[in-house]
């Protein structure tokens, strides 16, 4: 996790991870739909600026739906801007993106007779392509993360300053630093082979300053320890201490990095299944007999494996059926795609020669 990948010198302004892979899922994502809606002869001026009100309003959709999903975890309402600090729910861009589409097509692409069906085509194997990328952002964040996962599976450990730490620990099944302190800031036990032991922090030290390297602050009581670990910097991961131990005097510790329980890496699990269905579906591209066809395998798809990656899942709340509130939406995204694909069934097939990219297919047998 690297919530902060680094700072711009003189200005000392973050780049932020989880921004950096949404200016590159929005970039990517220009370029593959160009690229797609080329060989299919759609007009591809006004792209650059289509792109742009889908990325922007689908933006908005995902944001608005964690908000109000979640409204219950924002400290104020300045808070809903913060979104570098993560929150956003891909089903929520969905309607925003259709309002943007719906605005944007309305405005610009009448005149040009763009079939919808063949737009639908153009936009699925980018949203794939974004999702991947999105969820590498989650991961440099530290969002959307599995439950704890078990000794023989893959896993994941965060560091300190993160959502996944944060919780592990609310659930009581981990330390926040792989130490336990009581009231008097006093080390009552340190987590066996941990960094914290590796660093020298042993039962009976008292701890007299903690923080971030070279931004330690005084604590004199278990309350002021334990509110420094829960304000800790964003983007900062070591953790320095000073303690005394018992009749001595005091001492520096080495600097460690504490490390979390191993958990389920779904956002890595997302991602390769977004890679996967990237590929599969510009593989079927140049195959469908009927425009929409792509969408409908997208849909499918995605909301397979999103119904599936939930259960790993441990930062979502059963809200119906005994689901989550995304695998409901995902059960919505399945029986949307068995209707559409219906609609597309009942559509003409394409004739070779209405599409750039079927009439090479059809030279090409």
């Amino acid at each position: 996790m690297h919530q902060i990948l680094f700072r711009v010198p003189l200005v000392n302004l973050p780049l932020y991870g989880y921004g950096l892979m949404l200016f590159l899922a929005f970039a990517c994502c220009l370029w593959l739909s160009v690229r797609i809606a080329r060989r299919e002869g759609i007009p591809t001026e006004k792209f650059p600026d289509l792109v742009m009100w889908l990325f922007l309003f689908g933006i908005l959709g995902a944001r608005a739906t964690f908000v109000v999903r979640y409204w219950h975890q924002f400290a104020d309402f300045w808070q809903v801007f913060h979104i570098m600090d993560g929150g956003l729910i891909f089903y929520g861009s969905l309607p925003g993106a259709l309002i943007g589409y719906g605005i944007f097509y309305w405005r610009h692409l009448r005149q040009h007779h763009v079939s919808h069906w063949k737009m639908a085509d153009v936009v699925a194997p980018c949203l794939a392509l974004g999702l991947c990328l999105g969820r590498v952002g989650c991961l440099l964040n530290g969002c959307c993360y599995g439950n704890v996962a078990c000794a023989d599976c893959p896993r994941i450990s965060f560091p300190l300053p993160s959502a996944p730490s944060g919780d592990m620990v609310k659930r009581g099944h981990q330390a926040p630093a792989g130490f336990l302190a009581d009231g008097a800031a006093t080390v009552a036990a340190v987590e066996p082979r941990s960094p914290a032991a590796e660093a020298g922090l042993a039962p009976g030290d008292v701890i007299v300053a903690i923080g971030p390297p070279h931004q330690q602050k005084e604590v004199h009581s278990g309350r002021e320890l334990g509110g420094a670990l829960a304000a800790w910097p964003r983007g900062e991961n070591a953790v320095a201490i000073d303690v005394r131990a018992e009749g001595g005097s005091v001492r520096a510790l080495p600097p460690f990095v504490p490390r979390g329980l191993g958990l389920h890496p779904t956002q890595i699990y997302e991602s390769i299944s977004m890679v996967l269905l990237l590929f599969l579906l510009l593989s079927y591209y140049p195959f469908k007999k009927r425009d929409g066809s792509v969408m409908v395998l997208f849909m499918l798809g995605y909301g397979l494996h999103r119904f599936l990656n939930e259960m790993l899942r441990t930062d979502t709340e059963i809200v119906a059926l005994g689901l989550t509130f995304s695998q409901n939406i995902s059960l919505i995204l399945l029986a949307a795609a068995a209707v559409l694909a219906v609609a597309v069934w009942r559509r003409p097939p394409i004739v070779p020669g209405d599409s750039p990219l079927q009439s090479e297919i059809a030279t090409a047998r």
